[in-house]
């Protein structure tokens, strides 16, 4: 972009709009020097250059002197001359006719419509077309015919979203789902082309429709216990409102028939088929096969299951930890403390690994302020899931993915600070866990407030009628007539706690004293968890075996694994079948070998088992198993971890062996090259005793 002084920018619009000025009249009018007007001519002309265009001095005056698409293709890089956003809306405007058109449109039509030139038009075609490009959609352009597009239904729809996303944030969006668009009748002359975007883009998403599917939405949860993550609730409501729109106007989807076979086997086809039943009661419309293969493919995408939880949970434990102490050494601060920052960075990366392998896209409304306000903290995330993320799973880590793990962070940062409250107070929040974790880790270090909870749109009822607060914080736009509602940022900047202040009517303090020590009561149960955690690594390393393994498959070489620990006595008949069942029941689900590690990981929590136990299987010959990514891979060494589902202790212990096998860079080689069980017993004890140790320390 240009970069041009307020004066030099002056001077550039007069000669656009063709205005006669001479090097007299601008010093003159200016209070400047004749020579000081040269002078910024020659830093005008250094700057425009590169856009073969000049200021001239014709004598009678001055001018611009290049072809009339050049200075239009210059006029559009310098602010100031033509506001880039009344550009941007210019661009969407045209995007979005041309995105919901039937037919070709003249480039004189939007000439005509903006007040501006052919030529100046041609050029915002160019950006649109290469926007288009990137969503797989062709801009034709035929001379006496016109412009207009020609893709599949599926990247229309897609580039239609995007279109939004690009124009609104989720929370936006979310307070569009609660009341009906209303142009602005009296908008100022500037303000009309936003106007005409909103009202055009919004239009896009009915909101008779919205309330529509938000009630078959609502009646679906209610009959099948299907959660929907808040997150992406309002994403879902969109598509399926563009959906219905688009087939309300003959425009189908197509999916074929292998792909519609297969997702038809899978359990999001029956619930799309429910949600699609539940939309047709209050819409007269018939909802084609392909529309509900389609929307599978969404709800697949939006929420995960315990299913896909369990057979990953083992990879994304030891993922979590090694995020997780990765950023404790480059912010030097121990994030390991922080129990709920591993819980809540290990659902996140489900569901991004999830999205991110099924080539859904991660949207991030809030990722440019969070550059802005939290630099460091978002360096560093960044380099952190680079090098974790990108070695460890080969996924390319973008700054939408980096924005929301650095919200994590920041949450723990503010919980790692301290706690309390005193205004009892509901927060609404509809950008997604890692907004909310942030928001009430901040709000609970603030002494005047005590957030009571966290709740989404669609549960503020249940949540006031439960919690009864003062006051609902929100980060969408809310109209409530029982309550007062604030609307503050997510990342509650310094204007929200001054409008805490003004609507409140106290002042905010922020907590800042280190905590003292636990009370004696909390230090001993603590005492005793360390030791209960120590007893559970004394029986586990007591219950440690080693055997060759002469299987090829998974259901064999689990088989064996089972088999050996009953030969140890330390399972009975009936166990090994039973375990044999489940463990094959979430191996039978997915994959659960580390990549690049030559080891395949099996583990189960069951109530049948009184005893952790580990069996560490060395395999005669390598196997060929599908990694994490779905690559077939090289493993030698099978690795079976069983805990009692009711001893807490125990599953820490089994949950801080998968920390180390991502921790300890070597400890998975080190497994690998053991010859028998006293080696693997003593790797395992050495890497236990340093959780133990660890906590310990935290005591003192």
């Amino acid at each position: 972009m240009i970069k041009l002084s307020s004066r030099q920018t002056d001077l550039f619009r007069k000669l656009v709009d063709k205005e006669k000025v001479t090097v007299q009249s601008f010093a003159q009018e200016n209070h400047i020097s004749v020579r000081t007007v040269y002078r910024e001519i020659d830093n005008i002309n250094r700057e425009i250059a590169l856009f073969r265009v000049k200021i001239v001095n014709r004598g009678e005056s001055l001018a611009l002197e290049g072809n009339g698409e050049q200075i239009i293709n210059l006029k559009l890089n310098i602010p100031g001359v033509d506001s880039v956003l009344k550009v941007e809306n210019r661009k969407n405007l045209i995007l979005g006719e041309l995105l919901q058109g039937h037919g070709p449109v003249k480039t004189q039509y939007f000439a005509s419509k903006f007040h501006v030139s052919n030529a100046a038009v041609s050029y915002y075609l160019k950006d649109i077309k290469e926007w288009l490009e990137g969503k797989n959609i062709s801009l034709i352009s035929k001379p006496g015919v016109g412009i207009y597009i020609e893709a599949e239904e599926k990247a229309i729809r897609q580039a239609i979203i995007d279109l939004l996303y690009k124009n609104y944030s989720a929370d936006e969006l979310a307070g569009f789902l609660q009341k009906s668009f209303a142009s602005g009748d009296n908008a100022a002359a500037d303000d009309m082309l936003k106007h005409e975007l909103d009202a055009r883009l919004l239009n896009m998403i009915d909101y008779h429709t919205i309330k529509i599917i938000e009630k078959a939405l609502l009646d679906f949860e209610e009959q099948v216990d299907y959660q929907i993550e808040d997150r992406l609730y309002i994403e879902l409501s969109i598509h399926l409102a563009l959906a219905i729109r688009r087939l309300l106007n003959g425009e189908r989807i197509d999916l074929d028939s292998k792909t519609l076979a297969d997702l038809k086997k899978a359990q999001e086809y029956t619930y799309a088929e429910m949600i699609a039943r539940f939309i047709e009661k209050e819409i007269p419309l018939e909802i084609p096969e392909a529309e509900i293969g389609y929307m599978t493919i969404h709800l697949q995408g939006v929420r995960i299951g315990s299913r896909v939880l369990q057979v990953e949970e083992q990879y994304l434990a030891t993922l979590t930890a090694k995020i997780i102490k990765e950023a404790s050494d480059w912010f030097a601060l121990d994030f390991r403390q922080d129990q709920t920052l591993q819980k809540d960075l290990k659902t996140h990366l489900l569901y991004s690994l999830y999205r991110l392998r099924s080539g859904f896209k991660i949207r991030n409304p809030l990722v440019e302020r969070i550059k802005e306000e939290y630099a460091r903290m978002f360096d560093g995330c960044r380099t952190v899931l680079s090098r974790v993320l990108g070695e460890d799973s080969g996924l390319e880590v973008t700054d939408d993915e980096v924005g929301y793990v650095t919200m994590h962070f920041l949450a723990s940062q503010e919980r790692l600070k301290g706690k309390s409250a005193k205004i009892d107070a509901l927060l609404v929040c509809a950008s997604g866990i890692g907004t909310s974790r942030m928001l009430v880790a901040k709000l609970k270090n603030v002494p005047q407030l005590n957030v009571v909870a966290t709740a989404s749109v669609l549960k503020i009822a249940e949540a006031m009628e439960k919690y009864n607060p003062n006051v609902i914080l929100s980060t969408i736009p809310l109209q409530r007539d029982d309550i007062k509602v604030i609307v503050i940022n997510p990342l509650f900047l310094p204007e929200d706690v001054r409008k805490l202040e003004r609507e409140l009517n106290v002042k905010i303090s922020f907590r800042t004293e280190e905590q003292g020590p636990a009370p004696r009561q909390e230090y001993l149960d603590q005492v005793r968890a360390v030791k209960d955690y120590g007893t559970q690594v004394s029986i586990l390393t007591k219950n440690v075996c080693f055997a060759p393994i002469h299987s090829r498959q998974s259901d064999e070489i689990v088989t064996e694994l089972l088999l050996e620990l009953a030969g140890r006595q330390l399972l009975g008949e009936a166990q090994v079948q039973s375990l044999r069942h489940t463990l094959l029941d979430r191996e039978g689900m997915g994959t659960i070998v580390l990549p690049k590690r030559n080891f395949a990981i099996y583990h189960c929590a069951s109530a049948e088992i009184r005893e952790p136990m580990v069996a560490v299987g060395r395999l005669d010959k390598p196997a060929q198993l599908l990694n994490l990514l779905g690559k077939k891979e090289k493993v030698t060494t099978a690795f079976l971890m069983l805990a009692p589902a009711e001893v807490r202790e125990s599953l820490e212990v089994i949950g801080d062996i998968s920390a180390a096998m991502i921790e300890e860079g070597d400890f998975v080689s080190r497994i690998n090259a053991s010859s028998g069980v006293e080696e693997c017993r003593a790797l395992l004890e050495e890497a236990l005793l340093k959780k133990l140790s660890q906590q310990i320390t935290r005591l003192r």
